[in-house]
């Protein structure tokens, strides 16, 4: 009975799990019948056979991943197709022509059973209501329509374009694919954001673009022709334009009749091609171009700000934008990801919890009910207790017998085995010392530098040492391997990553040994094992934290790079695809022009090509030969560039920028790891100190000491195992183990360094100054007082600017010109002034041996160093030229003087320094991996980038005498030239020139033709063979994902993450966050706006008008018009068009001067003035009233001139001081007026703003660093001479300070550096310029470091800091806009000026509650608040009330910021108000006593405040209402009394409504009232000042009724209160009145049973519930026992 008991129980469980498990089947199985509609098609029903059938194939996996195969197999297809020109075709296209209808049939099946299985879509879950089913479809429709078309008809249709969408298929296996999906979500949400960058940019390139079209319109047409024949001068085979700025050479003219640059693509003749143009230039690639075509044609005077600003706004700002975007996009997606993962494994945690529990309870039921089965067991065990003693008494003879025979045998191998365990031991111990792990590392390094030696016809002595040193390092590695797999075991030895990894790199070191040896495998293969070896050297990071933090990261960031890179060969491979089927075959132009080599001629090349588009590099030349190839930009081809222009920004812009946002998100990870690592550390050294202290204390006191090892060896034992094994996942359990006291180092005090500062300044050292100054010398003070003094500090200052001018303003080809001779005067006068200063500062502070002397300072040294330099150079002979010239160039390490005088700039400074030493871990990564790919490199290219400027010529010996050249392929046109065997500008002939080469490659310039060298390259010593080596593209396109795309951008994300950090450790202790702070700043600084209402009738009918929305949109809508005419303009537009468009302009300007002379009239001179942008739209008027005089002016001229020779010309070609395109910009500046127009553009416009505020310092160090670097390239580089043709020509060179910023702002956006980087350098072709006073060698050697340093410091570092900028300012974009912050306050200024129109910051307490319900949340309360809860939350809010009943400006914003943001508005709220002043003036130093007194109180009873005002009223009306209830709650026959008060109540509600509405509060009028025109000024004081004039007053006798009922005390001493503040004209007149309300509400509190003093505390302690009644809200008791009215 007792055993059957349990599987009843069991088999209950059993029923219990079938019976939850097929429910839980059904639910999941429901939801998927829910999703079915009823029907589909209207007459398939869930039961019809053929539904059934196409929904289980639909449903099942193998029906999903045959479609996926399919599509894999239709891409395979696409990319086998050979696009040829002209139709032309061969037998595979014809095959796979056939086989596209195997594929068409299969998608058009699956399509329709999904229609018959989900609906077609009517309903939701229908298979249109899908995205990636509407792809589906569209593509099917399309396909079909494609191939009946070619059927149908035969001829004179070309459906190319239709099947061009076939490519699109890919797209599907996203679906496919999740971790694609997770990326692909966060663009895709990260789109709405972009759409606002997208207007912005749009408006940027739109005022460009219409700008460019005023100013350079036909500017480009004219180049130099040959007077007599008529041939175009185009010596270096393109042609210039001509004009003011380049002049012909004799025998040739300027003509106009050229189509322009880049077969006229690139100009600004039209809108299109304005825009097309102003958007190559926004994306940094070929901008230099078109600005030196534009210069050529007009001079360089004004020219290059259009361009330099374009690229600072539009490339710098906007484009950045996308980046902060992105990163914030994808950081909120990943956080999404995990805390869904974090949630899901809860979920399966708190699952298998309750099936325990479930199998618990069941165990512990059936150990209740099973017999005790003691007895059992007894009887068990005794019975095999007898079975053990006869098995034993049987096996003790037959070991006797064999016992003689093993004890030696067992002894011996006892013996072995101790011996081995100890010898073990020992190599363990050896292996994990940190001995054998330096020497280890050294011999990695050695064979590094062994590896390195090779080069390009190193001697045979050499190769032999290199092949011999090979071997012996295998072989050590090799004993490493087995040393370590003997001690530690073949488990203990693969625990370690490390390990594994060593042994990956023995195993392939071997097999490269014995595959070089026999031969059998390409050279490819060998070189890349060759440098696996390489990749040992990370193992310094065990021991190296912040580096295997980093490496860390960098695993991290793996998982989402790869689902990334994934999506991005998916695009690449649409991309490439859709490239083959428009661009296939169609990049051959002309029979003696060469085809470009980035063509789409084979899916190969089209994948290379794209993946260079995405790259950004020459991406406007390969659309160039799009647009030629479809006829050029006079036809159809244009439309082409729209392929380019989507590749480049999805591409480019888009997916490049997720791997930045991937690098930050994951960075800032790796950052706050090291931080906390550096803290246990710190904590960890403490902790020992601590422990050491207790055991001497116990060993002085006991005579005995506690073993440490004895009581944490088990411990340490672990830890130093973990350690050494290279498991570092229970580091900080071991350390906590080890026990400690947490303390953070974050939380000890900060040094403020500005009160050191002063302190330095005014404190003489105690240290005798070089032993003969003491610090009481009256010498020595009255030095140091100069020295501090401000004005000699200003008079330093202007010196070091003055000097810095003069290093400017050199003439640097001749030493000994006249500027020079009186430049180096004044030099020697600021030389004096500066040794001056510094033997006072000596004489002041000290030399060096006591604290606070002179040379302990860094930025002093600094100043030491530049001053010794001009000594030196001033001293030195003339004789020693090459040693004056270098100390002559460090002369302008002047300017860094400045930033040891002016702080800003000094904590700018420091801020860099400190991101340089943060970055040192990535930039050694980086230098790791930049090494192994040139050593792989030189093993793949050394000696192979030769070539015969004879391409007939392969090799060396043949590349001898002339040959025969035609120019530009004409065979007219002969020419004799020389062979010559040259090798490319970048090579890999060894490690060095590798880096740099890769270095280049990194920046994506210059890397495609190097691509294309590289797979011509045949051996060594060889010339190139077109496409000899295709394999090797794979080379380069590693190298640039993994440091191009990878590690620049984790470099880049580095030095924001830096910056970013940097910014905050200011404010480190502070508890305020960034937001809060903002927020906050915003409230304090802020100025109520002031609004001018004009008093007279007319002048205010006038003002009505023009302050209307109608007239506002009307303007805006003019605006608009303007803008589309002004881009109606084209070159060489007719006469009549032209005349109407000046006629249409004439019409707007007088438009806007109406509106410019009815605001005037309405708002009077100064208040129209007043505001910026009235002042900018009469800056317009009048510019566009001065372009229309000046435009007929010299229309009148040209007329009036006579064509006789000279005068005519004359008219043609006279200058004159101003241009008239100067004013035609005052046209294009109108559409700068939709920026004040539309909220969301108007915050993005005050963001900016704040982005400039933020950058002064930035700035400024930017502008040192091109001032610095600029003059030294003009001491360095100047010389050389300008030559067409080369890098350094009439537009590009270092002659003139000027041109010298020009070059270094060029190389900083990246435009071919590299090419004038080579053209400076000491090269062959390099030649001094003939005004110079050198002859030869005008090249540098200096050229690389200064060039290598300005790009890595420009474009990596300083530039970055615009980044940081804007990822900190516009952080709103993507951020909750639930959360207020700084960009929504503005509103709020917007709208109290509408209260408060005179800006006296103050407006009627009332009002606020009105103004607050206009502003939506966050910052206001939304029309939709009930007005009660409105007043609840001004009790929370809690500003001063001034004794006029009003409340003041910034204490209304402050508090209006402060309830939402919840600062400090926990606990007791007095002790919250102190905190928060103590922060303000902490943070805000300079704030005024008054204002902070306004915006936090200070905690006096005596204040009276709209807190306690509405708390009292919110009191009374919930008692009224209680009372109320209690009476129609009670018997039918109610007490007189009763009736009394209420009778008492209602006349005083009716016959005082000037009380209720200023003091009561009694606001339920105003919430049934319809909002006032607060727009309309006239009527806001008048009906409240008139209603209170005309009701009557409260009357002592009513008091006197009210006061002989049985009314509550308090009540009618409440009541008397308001009548005595009645008397007093409406307003509380001393602290008494306070108090005594104070008395009241505490009566009030007594009353309800419960007493408290903080007004802030009311609300809590009355309990409400809002129940809408028709038009308000009622506040019920919590105490009421009906249902209906419980809260």
């Amino acid at each position: 009975m007792d055993d059957a008991v349990c599987p009843t129980e069991t088999d209950n469980v059993q029923n219990k799990q079938k019976a939850t498990t097929p429910k839980r089947t059904q639910r999941r199985g429901g939801k998927q019948q829910l999703d079915r509609p009823e029907r589909a098609l209207f007459c398939l029903t869930l039961k019809n056979p053929l539904r059934i059938f196409c929904i289980k194939i639909v449903d099942s996996k193998l029906f999903e991943y045959f479609i996926l195969l399919t599509i894999f197999a239709n891409c395979v297809a696409l990319a086998v197709y050979t696009p040829y020109p002209s139709g032309d075709s061969n037998i595979t296209n014809q095959m796979l022509e056939k086989i596209e209808y195997i594929f068409l049939v299969i998608f058009t099946s699956e399509c329709v059973m999904k229609i018959i299985a989900y609906g077609f879509v009517l309903h939701t879950g229908s298979y249109l209501r899908n995205g990636w089913n509407f792809l589906d479809f569209f593509i099917v429709v399309i396909g079909m329509i494609s191939t009946a078309l070619s059927n149908l008809v035969k001829e004179g249709f070309d459906v190319k374009a239709l099947r061009a969408f076939r490519v699109l298929r890919p797209l599907r296996l996203v679906s496919g694919v999740p971790s694609l999906q997770v990326v692909l979500n966060s663009i895709l949400k990260a789109m709405i954001p972009l759409l606002h960058i997208a207007l912005l940019v749009l408006f940027v390139i739109i005022i460009y673009a219409i700008i460019g079209l005023e100013l350079f319109s036909g500017k480009l047409h004219k180049t130099c022709r040959h007077s007599n024949t008529g041939e175009y001068l185009n010596d270096l085979d393109e042609l210039h334009a001509c004009g003011v700025g380049f002049k012909c050479p004799s025998g040739y003219e300027c003509f106009d009749d050229w189509v322009g640059p880049n077969d006229g693509i690139t100009n600004f003749d039209n809108f299109g091609l304005s825009m097309l143009t102003v958007f190559q230039c926004i994306t940094l690639e070929g901008w230099t171009d078109v600005l030196y075509s534009i210069q050529d044609a007009m001079g360089s005077s004004w020219e290059w700000i259009y361009f330099v600003s374009m690229v600072i706004l539009g490339a710098f700002f906007v484009m950045n934008l996308i980046l902060g975007v992105l990163s914030g996009e994808f950081s909120k997606e990943r956080t999404k990801a995990k805390n869904r993962g974090d949630f899901q494994k809860l979920r399966e945690k708190q699952q298998i919890e309750e099936d325990l529990r479930g199998y618990l309870d069941w165990i512990t039921q059936a150990e209740d009910i099973e017999p005790d089965p003691d007895a059992q067991i007894i009887e068990d065990c005794h019975k095999n207790k007898v079975k053990e003693v006869v098995s034993i008494d049987n096996l003790k003879d037959h070991e006797n017998e064999t016992q003689q025979t093993d004890s030696w045998f067992r002894s011996q191998k006892k013996y072995l085995e101790r011996i081995n365990r100890r010898i073990r031991r020992a190599c363990r111990k050896a292996v994990k010392s940190q001995a054998f792990y330096w020497l280890i590392i050294l011999l990695v390094f050695l064979n590094t530098g062994v590896l390195a030696t090779e080069h390009y016809r190193q001697p045979i002595w050499l190769d032999q040492f290199q092949e011999y040193t090979n071997i012996f390092f295998i072989a050590l590695f090799t004993c490493e391997m087995i040393l370590k797999m003997y001690s530690l075991g073949f488990q203990g030895y693969f625990v370690s990553l490390f390990n594994r990894f060593d042994c990956f790199v023995v195993i392939g070191s071997i097999s490269e040994m014995v595959l070089t040896s026999s031969e059998l495998m390409a050279p490819l293969g060998v070189s890349v094992l060759r440098c696996v070896r390489l990749l040992r050297v990370f193992k310094v990071t065990k021991y190296w934290h912040s580096l295997s933090n980093l490496v860390a990261s960098l695993l991290n960031s793996i998982q989402s790079i790869a689902s990334l890179l994934l999506l991005l060969f998916l695009f690449i491979v649409i991309f490439g695809l859709l490239g083959m089927q428009v661009f296939g075959g169609r990049f051959t132009f002309k029979p003696e022009e060469e085809k470009p080599r980035s063509n789409f001629d084979s899916f190969y090349q089209s994948l290379l090509t794209v993946f260079q588009i995405l790259t950004g590099e020459d991406w406007n030349v390969v659309m160039y030969d799009g647009i030629r190839a479809y006829g050029g930009v006079f036809s159809f081809g244009i439309v082409a560039c729209i392929y380019y222009i989507i590749l480049f920004i999805c591409g480019n812009y888009i997916l490049l920028n997720v791997f930045l946002a991937i690098a930050v998100d994951n960075l800032a990870d790796a950052d706050s790891l090291s931080t906390i690592e550096k803290e246990d550390e710190s904590q960890i050294q403490l902790d020992n100190q601590i422990k050491n202290e207790m055991e001497n204390e116990e060993y002085l006191q006991n005579g005995d000491h506690i073993s440490f090892k004895a009581e944490f060896g088990a411990d340490l034992d672990t830890y130093l195992q973990d350690e050494e094994c290279g498991s570092y996942s229970d580091d900080e359990n071991t350390y906590n183990k080890l026990g400690g006291v947490k303390q953070r180092v974050s939380s000890l005090p900060r040094r403020n360094t500005n009160t050191d500062m002063d302190r330095i300044k005014k404190d003489i050292p105690y240290g005798t100054s070089f032993f003969i100054f003491s610090h009481t010398n009256r010498f020595r003070i009255f030095c140091h007082r100069l020295c501090n003094h401000s004005n000699f500090g200003n008079f330093i200052l202007c010196c070091i600017m003055f000097s810095s001018a003069m290093l400017a303003a050199e003439n640097p080809l001749k030493a000994d010109a006249s500027r020079n001779i009186v430049l180096n005067k004044f030099d020697y006068f600021f030389t004096a002034v500066f040794t001056i200063e510094l033997v006072l500062k000596l004489i002041s502070y000290g030399f060096v041996l006591h604290d606070g002397a002179f040379c302990r300072s860094a930025f002093n040294l600094l100043d030491l160093l530049v001053v010794c330099v001009s000594l030196i150079s001033i001293f030195f002979n003339s004789n020693a030229i090459s040693v004056v010239k270098i100390l002559r160039v460090l002369r302008v390490l002047r300017p860094l003087r400045a930033i040891n005088r002016a702080k800003g700039l000094k904590h700018v400074v420091q801020c860099v320094i400190v991101a340089v030493k943060t970055i040192g871990n990535i930039v050694l990564v980086t230098c790791l991996l930049q090494f192994m790919f040139a050593v792989i490199g030189v093993q793949l290219f050394k000696g192979k980038f030769f070539s015969c400027s004879d391409g007939s010529k392969v090799y060396e010996s043949d590349c001898h005498g002339t040959y025969l050249f035609y120019e530009n392929g004409d065979i007219n046109k002969p020419r004799l030239k020389e062979r010559e065997w040259k090798n490319n500008k970048f090579h890999f002939d060894d490690v060095a020139k590798a880096m740099l080469t890769l270095f280049t490659v990194s920046t994506f310039e210059g890397w495609p033709t190097l691509l294309y060298v590289s797979i011509d390259s045949n051996k060594e010593n060889g010339g190139p063979i077109y496409n000899f080596r295709p394999i090797v593209a794979a080379y380069y396109i590693i190298y640039i994902i993994i440091i191009a795309f990878f590690m620049v951008n984790i470099f880049v994300g580095f030095v924001i993450v830096t910056f970013q950090n940097e910014g905050e450790q200011e404010y480190k202790n502070c508890e305020l966050d960034k937001n809060q702070r903002n927020c906050i700043e915003f409230a304090l600084k802020a100025k109520p706006v002031r609004r001018y209402i004009p008093k007279h009738s007319i002048q205010y009918k006038v003002w009505w008008f023009v302050t209307s929305s109608s007239f506002e949109y009307s303007i805006f809508v003019l605006i608009m018009i303007n803008t589309v005419t002004l881009a109606m303009k084209f070159y060489k537009q007719p006469e009549y068009y032209s005349e109407i468009l000046d006629a249409l302009n004439m019409i707007f300007t007088a438009v806007f001067s109406l509106e410019f002379i009815f605001k005037l009239a309405a708002f009077r001179f100064k208040n129209y003035f007043g505001d910026a942008w009235n002042t900018f739209d009469f800056i317009i008027v009048l510019g566009s009233f001065i372009d229309i005089v000046y435009s007929e002016i010299k229309t009148k001229e040209q007329a009036l001139a006579t064509c006789d020779g000279q005068s005519c010309n004359k008219a043609k070609g006279g200058s004159t001081l101003i241009s008239i395109n100067f004013f035609r910009l005052f046209r294009v500046m109108r559409l700068v007026k939709l920026l004040s127009k539309g909220e969301g553009i108007r915050t993005l416009l005050w963001t900016f703003i704040k982005s400039f505020q933020a950058l002064p310092y930035v700035a400024l160090l930017i502008v040192m660093l091109f001032f610095i670097y600029a003059v030294i390239g003009m001491q360095v580089f100047g010389k050389i001479m300008l030559e067409e043709g080369t890098s350094i020509d009439r537009n590009n060179n270092f002659q003139t300070f000027p041109q010298a910023v020009l070059v270094l702002f060029r190389s900083a956006t990246g435009e071919a550096w590299q090419e004038i980087m080579m053209a400076c350098s000491p090269r062959d072709d390099v030649k001094c310029d003939p005004e110079s006073d050198a002859v030869n060698n005008c090249g540098s050697s200096i050229a690389f470091p200064y060039f290598i340093s300005f790009y890595v410091l420009c474009s990596f570092l300083i530039i970055n800091l615009f980044v940081a900028v804007i990822m900190d300012n516009f952080d709103y974009l993507t951020r909750d806009w639930s959360i207020l912050g700084p960009h929504h306050l503005d509103e709020f200024i917007r709208l109290w000026s509408e209260y408060d129109p005179d800006a006296k910051g103050r407006i009627k307490h009332l009002d606020v509650v009105t103004l607050l319900r206009k502003i939506s949340p966050p910052l206001g309360f939304g029309k939709l608040c009930p007005h009660r809860m409105a007043c609840k939350r001004l009790v929370s809010m809690n500003m001063p009330l001034n004794s006029d009943g009003t409340v003041l400006f910034n204490a209304t914003l402050f508090a209006v910021v402060r309830l939402p943001l919840a600062i400090k508005t926990d606990g007791n709220i007095d002790e919250a108000n102190a905190e928060l002043r103590a922060t303000i003036k902490q943070i805000w130093k300079r704030t005024n006593p008054r204002l902070l007194d306004q915006v936090v109180l200070t905690g006096n009873d005596d204040e009276v405040t709209v807190g306690k005002f509405y708390a009292t009223y919110l009191i009374q009306d919930y008692f009224r209402r209680f009372k109320k209830r209690k009476e129609q709650e009670g018997k039918c026959d109610q007490t007189e009394n009763a009736v009394t008060l209420q009778a008492g109540l209602r006349t005083l509600q009716q016959n005082s409504p000037a009380l209720k509405r200023t003091i009561s509060g009694y606001l339920d009028e105003l919430a049934s009232e319809a909002d006032p025109m607060h727009r309309r000024h006239h009527s806001l004081f008048g009906k409240v000042m008139s209603s209170l004039l005309r009701h009557e007053e409260i009357t002592s006798s009513k008091i006197k009724h009210l006061s002989r009922t049985k009314t509550i005390p308090y009540q009618v001493e409440f009541l008397q209160h308001k009548v005595q503040l009645e008397r007093n004209k409406d307003c509380l007149t001393s602290a008494s009145d306070d108090i005594s309300i104070e008395k009241i509400i505490r009566k009030q509190n007594k009353y309800n049973g419960q007493y408290f003093n903080s007004e802030a505390n009311f609300m809590d302690n009355i309990k409400y519930t809002p129940r809408y009644d028709g038009e308000e809200y009622e506040m019920e008791d919590p105490k009421s026992k009906d249902k209906d009215e419980e809260f």
